[in-house]
């Protein structure tokens, strides 16, 4: 009688304890936003490509073409510094650092958070966005509790398949 309430209760656990990500990981605090600033070179493919609704070829510009010149001299500073970073970008995590002449939304669109600088002939995507990192103990579940937990319901699985087999193989 002990065997098959033993065999459902390690089912029954191995289960549960498999399905962790439907209810891990709990969110233990609030996000922790940092502010990104990255240039690119505006080109095929890009949202602002021959294919793009703002085309600055067409003669179609909107807010989100602005000369290099017509920056503000901070704008001008980050937009300097991320051409010039190796990663093509640099963050801050102080909002008092931000350019008060940019937005940083959480997704950009042409005008709001995507410029494109006309500098020295040539033509950057200058995106600025805001991205909400989660706090350290969500990063923690997911990379230590999560897998932990499903490997113990696995086991856990594999411990009441066994038993199961070995009480009724050794009825036969």
């Amino acid at each position: 009688m002990r065997t098959p309430l033993a065999v459902v209760g390690l089912l029954a656990l191995g289960v549960c304890l498999m399905a962790n990500p439907l209810y891990l990981p709990v969110a233990v605090g609030e996000p922790d936003p940092a502010y990104t600033h990255t240039v690119q070179p505006a080109g095929e493919g890009s949202p602002v490509g021959p294919e793009s609704p703002i085309d600055p070829d067409a003669g179609n510009d909107s807010d989100a073409v602005v000369a290099y010149a017509d920056l503000s001299p901070d704008a001008r500073a980050a937009f300097d510094r991320a051409r010039g970073s190796p990663e093509g970008g640099f963050g801050v995590e102080d909002p008092d650092e931000r350019v008060n002449s940019l937005s940083y939304p959480v997704e950009p669109t042409p005008g709001d958070g995507l410029l494109i600088v006309e500098h020295e002939g040539e033509r950057y995507e200058f995106w600025t966005r805001t991205v909400e990192r989660e706090p350290g103990g969500v990063v923690a579940q997911r990379a230590l509790l999560q897998p932990v937990a499903f490997l113990g319901g696995f086991l856990a699985v594999l411990a009441g398949v066994a038993l199961g087999l070995r009480g009724r193989l050794g009825e036969d």
